[in-house]
């Protein structure tokens, strides 16, 4: 089948570079299944760019769009009408109606994926975006079947009057995985970013915003510190930059803390890797890409309880979810986690996490459809 992935969403979500392209991921699968996809991803004006030929079936289109905020507005002229199904990264975006009209007009199949329920902030202008998405967008949801990311999106939608939802969970694109890591001398790999053996690691992967509580990370560093010979591991950039540098200065923690803006995708594995753990604080995190990945290269992940990490962590064995940032310190202190317990979580988490559950939901909806319409 000929099948489309939009992306609407107007920020570096699926842009090139940064950390795990979910739509690139979830468009090998559907490939390795098959079929011809073309990602849409909408981009702001002035940020045009070549399209992106992944493979002989797999392309990526960047498309300049009008946007409010985060919500980019598609032209549907830009579509191939020729498509069979069309897959939307939908969430709670306002310009999908026009969208999913020329879907029945064309009578191509138009299949919302979706991380959120609702607005993530409580602004002011958030309630008028989720008043402007539930006027429009949510009935959409309330037509057609729907996939969702998590039981906890699942559950939202339920209480919306949304029934007809299909959790299917965001998966490791493995080819972009270092999947032979563990040959890798992990010693050396310490030296490389100015450790030794007898550190032990924390890492921190993510925005240096507030949302993220990277100077709250810093308190409870702090107050562990002695505890074990730990290390902290910052890897982000974000408008708290420069307040956590200063933090770090105020508390002395120049020798146990470093800093690092941006590490290539392609060598974030080594993070992931080097650290005893990784610590997300985030008490509202949707998913986390970054927490997957650790839990894949062995890390031990201890998260604030939120959707995304009860979500991933459920199940798995040498990892943690925290209500307190008190026990966020005492499972640090604890003894790390056997090696062999974490690496049966790692293989677990692929086996549960893989992008062709999703692409098979996808077509499976797809093929449903066309045999309704035939």
């Amino acid at each position: 089948m000929k099948l489309g992935i939009l992306v609407t969403i107007i920020n570096n979500f699926g842009q090139k570079g940064f950390y795990h392209s979910q739509e690139v991921g979830l468009g090998k699968a559907l490939t390795e299944l098959g079929h011809d996809v073309t990602i849409y991803k909408c981009v702001e004006k002035g940020k045009e760019s070549e399209p992106w030929v992944i493979s002989d079936h797999l392309r990526v289109t960047y498309i300049p769009v009008f946007s409010v905020g985060v919500h980019g507005y598609m032209p549907s002229s830009l579509l191939d009408p020729d498509l069979n199904g069309l897959l939307a990264f939908a969430d709670t975006q306002i310009f999908l109606p026009h969208i999913y009209k020329w879907c029945e007009k064309h009578r191509v199949c138009f299949v919302p994926y979706l991380g959120i329920a609702h607005s993530s902030h409580l602004n002011l202008k958030s309630r008028f975006m989720d008043a402007f998405y539930a006027m429009g967008t949510k009935k959409i949801y309330h037509k057609i079947p729907v996939l969702v990311k998590t039981d906890t999106v699942k559950e939202e939608m339920r209480s919306q009057g949304i029934t007809n939802c299909l959790v299917t969970p965001v998966g490791l694109d493995e080819t972009e995985l270092k999947m032979d890591y563990q040959t890798c001398d992990r010693s050396e790999l310490r030296k490389k970013y100015g450790y030794t053996d007898d550190d032990v690691i924390i890492s921190f992967v993510g925005r240096l915003e507030e949302r993220k509580r990277p100077l709250d990370l810093i308190d409870i560093f702090d107050r562990v510190k002695d505890e074990k010979p730990f290390k902290l591991l910052m890897v982000g950039e974000g408008d708290q930059q420069e307040q956590v540098a200063a933090k770090i200065r105020e508390k002395g923690l120049e020798d146990r803390v470093q800093m690092i803006p941006r590490v290539p995708y392609e060598n974030i594995w080594e993070i992931h890797y080097i650290a005893d753990y990784f610590v997300n604080l985030m008490t509202w995190e949707i998913f986390g890409m970054a927490l997957l990945e650790a839990v894949f290269y062995c890390s031990s992940v201890i998260a604030s309880e939120a959707p995304g990490p009860n979500f991933i962590l459920k199940g798995l064995s040498g990892h943690a979810i925290c209500r307190t940032d008190e026990e966020i310190q005492q499972k640090l202190m604890e003894p790390r986690p056997a090696d062999a317990v974490l690496q049966a979580s790692s293989e677990e988490l692929l086996r549960r996490f893989s992008w062709t559950n999703c692409a098979r939901a996808f077509e499976n909806r797809t093929r449903e459809y066309l045999g309704e319409k035939a």
